[in-house]
């Protein structure tokens, strides 16, 4: 696969991307070994929202592709860790 996408329920710097949905995880998880090039989409209210299982850390994804609403700390703190954020 040359490109997913792929939603999430909740992103943070200490649990990376991650939904409530063991079952879901683990599909995304295969999109994201099976795929080069991954966007997670997840709007910026998700930022802080660790759920039970995470799929991918930000290094598993090419880039986040949320809105403009991140404040400065937060994106900044997002890029520190290596991610890309492109906002639409």
């Amino acid at each position: 696969m040359d490109a997913a996408f792929i939603g999430a329920n909740g992103f943070s710097l200490d649990h990376g991307f991650s939904t409530p949905d063991p079952t879901e995880a683990a599909i995304k998880r295969a999109m994201v070994a099976a795929s080069r090039n991954v966007y997670v989409l997840a709007d910026s209210s998700k930022f802080g929202a660790d759920y039970l299982v995470a799929f991918a850390g930000f290094g598993d994804v090419d880039a986040l592709v949320t809105d403009g609403r991140l404040d400065r700390d937060s994106l900044a703190a997002l890029e520190a860790a290596d991610l890309r954020v492109e906002t639409a």
